[in-house]
């Protein structure tokens, strides 16, 4: 009995493996939306409508959403939400990046989210970290 207790066990940690490996690749693929989103855009006005557009090299838009989307992932990691909710203000967020970065020119406007982000994460911070 016991050891069909210890595989019971083992396959409870193998599932939740399996959930998070599948959870993972969620979040990159929403982390790499501005990239997918930066092609597209320039692949409809381009091609699709002929028409010159001026938009961010590729490479340029892969940079700044690493530098949008890692830390945003990192804070959203640590915060007390389901993940529901995190996939969620994830995807507000970075519906808000790529309409800033990508359709219209204001680059600065793009990583506001990012300070929403982290006052909510330092409102949950006493409630993350175990007190001493």
């Amino acid at each position: 009995m016991d050891v069909l207790n210890k595989l019971q066990e083992k396959n409870k940690v193998h599932t939740n493996h399996q959930r998070n490996a599948s959870w993972s690749i969620v979040w990159i693929f929403c982390l790499l939306s501005p990239l997918l989103f930066s092609y597209s855009y320039e692949f409809y006005f381009s091609v699709i409508k002929s028409i010159k557009i001026e938009v961010l090299h590729p490479s340029i838009v892969l940079f700044s959403s690493l530098g949008f989307g890692l830390p945003l992932l990192a804070m959203g990691d640590s915060m007390l939400f389901r993940r529901v909710i995190k996939l969620f203000l994830l995807i507000i967020a970075e519906a808000w990046f790529i309409w800033f970065w990508v359709v219209t020119p204001l680059s600065w406007l793009a990583f506001l989210p990012l300070m929403p982000a982290f006052f909510l994460l330092q409102v949950q911070l006493p409630n993350i970290k175990p007190d001493k």
